[in-house]
């Protein structure tokens, strides 16, 4: 079992593991990765979000405070890529991300559906948390969907 916090470390340590495939950097929501480079490059700016056990216990255990709670949680991976490089660059960053975690499953966390959808132009949008001015990048998202348990 785990907790959300162990949820986003099973994350983070799938998608920067050494061999991921991943050749863009990262920036992690909460964190000051300092401002973006004056040359527009592509990068990725991931947020983790759990959405909670709501309706309640998916199984009931042993009496109180042994109850399973299934949290449904989604990682949303907003990749960016300069303006002029094309949308494709950014969806091609963004299924390495997916292909990460599709079907991914460890002690902590189940992964299932992981998509990626285009955007388009970074002026339209704002990521939560993301501090940096994206007027020069096209946009495409991967999104993650998984669940982790919790005993309470």
């Amino acid at each position: 079992m785990t907790t959300a916090s162990g949820a986003f470390a099973a994350i983070r340590s799938r998608l920067e593991a050494s061999g991921s495939g991943i050749t863009i950097p990262l920036r992690w929501q909460g964190e000051n990765t300092g401002p973006l480079p004056d040359v527009p490059a592509p990068f990725a700016f991931v947020i983790f979000d759990n959405f909670g056990s709501r309706p309640g216990p998916a199984e009931f255990g042993g009496g109180r405070g042994q109850n399973r709670y299934r949290n449904q949680a989604a990682v949303e991976c907003y990749v960016f890529a300069p303006n002029g490089v094309g949308l494709a660059v950014a969806l091609d960053h963004a299924e390495t991300i997916a292909a990460r975690l599709r079907s991914f499953r460890d002690d902590n966390i189940s992964c299932f559906s992981a998509d990626v959808k285009p955007i388009g132009n970074g002026a339209g949008i704002a990521p939560l948390g993301l501090q940096s001015d994206v007027n020069n990048y096209q946009v495409a998202l991967a999104e993650i969907s998984l669940h982790f348990d919790q005993i309470g």
